[in-house]
């Protein structure tokens, strides 16, 4: 597991810098290996067609791995998640979810699940708690059922500061009871975030769940 310097180093990295100084990467079978890693690294590893938006059906809603980490660094920080498989698990999540950072919003099927969306693509009951959590958004809620109002609810929560910290915040707020679980590692703290979620562990969600914790050294 690696160690607490590691991770609150990566989590503080600035996206565009070379290598965390003075430290390396603990899974010496990654093909990132012997060299320190970049949080922009880190997510390249967990989501591996990130690095680029070419050919994506919306490509508004794209963003590469080196635009996402600024955000997810942000969204672990504000909302306390520093421990590796936390860590692993909320990116896991996010990656599979937005396919490689493809989608802020539902789209499937045609036309989408109205008021779904962000980068964890929560449901639009989700995103009405969410938006109330955050002070400068919460006066602009307007509560109701009709695919307009869910819609409106989502688009608050779908700029960039919001969307990228919702799977932090789902998993701080709404899944607190299995946190000790999932900082425990291993797949039995991944199966109880998922259960959490309401999902099993399907083969392309452990697939992301490996490749997270591969890259966190797991």
């Amino acid at each position: 597991m690696l160690s607490k310097i590691f991770i609150f180093a990566l989590l503080n990295s600035l996206i565009c810098a070379s290598a965390i100084p003075n430290l390396r990467p603990f899974n010496t079978t990654s093909p990132i290996s012997r060299r320190a890693l970049s949080a922009a690294d880190v997510l390249l590893q967990i989501a591996p067609t990130s690095n680029t938006c070419s050919g994506a059906a919306f490509p508004t809603e794209c963003a590469t791995n080196v635009q996402a980490a600024p955000w997810l660094i942000a969204a672990m920080a504000k909302y306390g998640i520093t421990s590796a498989p936390e860590t692993a698990a909320v990116l896991s999540l996010i990656a599979f979810e937005s396919g490689d950072f493809k989608f802020n919003t539902n789209h499937f099927p045609a036309p989408g699940r109205p008021g779904q969306g962000t980068r964890n693509m929560q449901m639009a009951s989700y995103n009405l708690m969410y938006a109330k959590s955050i002070p400068e958004l919460a006066g602009k809620v307007t509560a109701g059922q009709s695919a307009e109002q869910l819609n409106a609810v989502r688009a608050l929560v779908l700029p960039d500061q919001y969307s990228w910290a919702s799977g932090a915040w789902f998993f701080t707020t709404q899944c607190a009871s299995v946190r000790s679980a999932v900082q425990a590692g291993g797949d039995a703290g991944f199966a109880a975030y998922m259960g959490c979620i309401g999902t099993p562990v399907t083969p392309d969600r452990k697939a992301y769940w490996d490749r997270a914790n591969a890259a966190f050294g797991g």
